[in-house]
């Protein structure tokens, strides 16, 4: 389906800070797909009411501006269903005192310059987030930053890595390195399982035996890798 032109000029509005995301080493289509998700195309009320595209929770320490707003969050039994009053409130203690979950509280912003400016920054306060920006330093592949930062626990969703990624490649492939693909007797290995880092090409073993129909041990106690025929 076509994009709407509302949908066209959102990313065009945040493609703009696109060099800003880079210089900070945040990749600029993660950021692109992040604000486009987490908004739903800028029409949430959080994004209306708060100017925030992002989702970043609020917490006590938060100095600024919070909206209150009904969110889903995946647990261990589930999706739970916080309930907001999609209002924004001078301060996360005002939020409390009118009634309002800690669950449901999303940081608020005057503008969209101060938005993406605490965005890129909740990544260099967050020790949880060093692989992914580290790996981004390495690798150039938004995709790997994208699950990264969805294994660190930016979203409680399990698929959110996922659907960054397929939001990326549908509209924004010129942001994207072309994707590295290995075959092995004509079949190609499953996204995820090639990575390629600094020149060389590294493949999940554990994905190459199963295709060779070999089993993989791993013995802690020697840290040794075996090896053996066998289903996986």
């Amino acid at each position: 389906m076509a994009l709407s032109g509302e949908q066209r000029a959102f990313l065009a509005q945040v493609r703009a800070f696109i060099p800003r995301a880079e210089a900070a080493g945040v990749p600029g289509a993660v950021m692109v797909a992040q604000a486009a998700v987490e908004s739903n195309w800028g029409r949430s009320g959080l994004a209306r009411l708060g100017r925030a595209l992002f989702g970043v929770k609020a917490t006590p320490q938060w100095p600024g501006p919070v909206y209150c707003g009904t969110t889903r969050e995946w647990t261990s039994r589930g999706p739970v269903v916080i309930s907001g009053t999609h209002r924004v409130y001078a301060s996360y203690h005002d939020a409390v005192a009118a009634g309002c979950p800690p669950g449901a509280l999303f940081r608020a912003y005057a503008g969209l310059e101060d938005n993406v400016a605490d965005y890129l920054a909740v990544f260099h306060r967050s020790a949880r987030f060093r692989p992914a920006l580290d790996a981004y330093a390495r690798t150039r592949d938004p995709r790997r930053f994208a699950r990264e930062i969805a294994r660190a626990g930016y979203a409680t969703a399990p698929w959110y890595g996922a659907v960054l990624v397929a939001f990326m490649e549908r509209h924004l492939p010129d942001l994207l390195p072309p994707r590295l693909v290995v075959r092995w007797n004509g079949v190609s290995l499953p996204d995820g399982a090639v990575r390629w880092e600094e020149g060389r090409v590294y493949v999940r073993l554990r994905v190459l035996a199963g295709m060779l129909g070999l089993r993989v041990h791993y013995d802690p106690s020697s840290r040794t890798v075996l090896v053996t025929e066998g289903e996986p």
